[in-house]
């Protein structure tokens, strides 16, 4: 059910937003800002078996010089060829990097790098970690990061730590790991597939226990607080809704019919207070929307544009810009990365 709390819907006028031009074919996805708010990565994605990863700079919600194309270590002027992936960009404070990817056909692995720089560079060696690494997720204070390996044969959780240099094994078990998220302490929420299907665990003080399951695939965990918030898919397969779950087996439904994201979790604000997603229907694809966690007040923001959604938000001299994908018009080729400035709309 969704939240008892009363839906307050209010509707902002139409936003003006700033294309991140690029020169490049594909689909803009899976925006990440920097924690300063300078930086934003996204992917490129043809659907053809190559995805390019790009960094902009962002002043005043506007693009500044062109965006940088990430390379892999070895890479010439561009990924080329077909089947380079790089995918799921994660922000260091200290303003690095952090993300995965494979150059034709090689395995998986997490790389490493600053604004402005050259190629990436591998994060762990194979002497450290084998296998296909995944789903890195950084701790908030940069002392280690989270990630999946095949290298066990499941897709299992493990941590390396910045320190020590060292990697361990979270814990083990005889399912398959994906997206696991940090807190703001050191506890881990992740998904675990078992029968086919996906339900949401959390791995604190040394234990993994389960936090919220059901029908279809809970996925895609996130932290508010104590709070975790995920995807659920227990409607049906393509009817995708928000949940929160404040502890083990409660479920909170605070939006129905989301557009997926690509790859990330739940956006939220930076306050934590809301959370905003993209509409499945397509006669309300114009719209960002953004719910209270809670549950209790629900805001659209209306585009000029559809089919939009990967939301991100960035807080940047005091101000909090929008960065979403959309398409120009129904039947355009590729979606494209668009900024707002949408302080004072909630």
């Amino acid at each position: 059910m969704i939240s008892s709390l009363a839906l307050a819907l209010s509707m902002s006028a139409p936003v003006d937003a700033s294309e991140i031009a690029i020169n490049t074919n594909g689909h803009a996805t899976n925006p990440s800002w920097s924690l300063s708010g300078q930086y934003l990565a996204f992917e490129m994605n043809t659907f053809a078996g190559q995805i390019d990863l790009f960094v902009a700079k962002i002043q005043n919600g506007n693009l500044v010089g062109e965006p940088q194309q990430v390379k892999l270590p070895g890479a010439s002027s561009s990924f080329g060829g077909g089947g380079t992936v790089a995918v799921s960009p994660q922000w260091h404070p200290q303003g690095r990097l952090i993300f995965e990817g494979n150059n034709k056909g090689s395995s998986t692995r997490l790389f490493d790098w600053a604004p402005g720089g050259s190629a990436a560079t591998e994060l762990l060696s194979t002497a450290q970690i084998q296998g296909d690494l995944a789903w890195p997720s950084i701790r908030f204070d940069g002392g280690a990061v989270a990630f999946t390996s095949s290298h066990t044969g499941q897709g299992d959780v493990y941590i390396w730590d910045r320190a020590s240099n060292k990697v361990s094994q979270a814990f083990t078990s005889p399912f398959s790991e994906s997206g696991p998220r940090y807190d703001h302490a050191s506890s881990l929420a992740y998904s675990r597939k078992n029968a086919g299907s996906e339900d949401i665990f959390v791995f604190k003080d040394g234990k993994s226990v389960p936090q919220a399951g059901g029908n279809g695939d809970q996925t895609r965990p996130t932290w508010v607080g104590a709070t975790v918030v995920f995807f659920s898919n227990e409607r049906g397969d393509d009817k995708w809704d928000i949940v929160t779950s404040a502890g083990a087996g409660q479920k909170v439904t605070i939006a129905r019919d989301v557009r997926l994201p690509d790859r990330a979790p739940p956006a939220l604000t930076p306050d934590k207070q809301w959370v905003v997603y993209g509409l499945a229907d397509p006669d309300r694809s114009n719209r960002i929307v953004f719910t209270k966690v809670d549950g209790s007040q629900t805001v659209e923001i209306e585009s000029e544009l559809v089919a939009c959604g990967e939301p991100a938000i960035a807080l940047s001299g005091g101000r909090w810009f929008l960065a979403y994908s959309a398409l120009p018009s129904q039947g355009s080729d590729w979606r494209r990365l668009h900024v707002v400035d949408v302080t004072g709309r909630l």
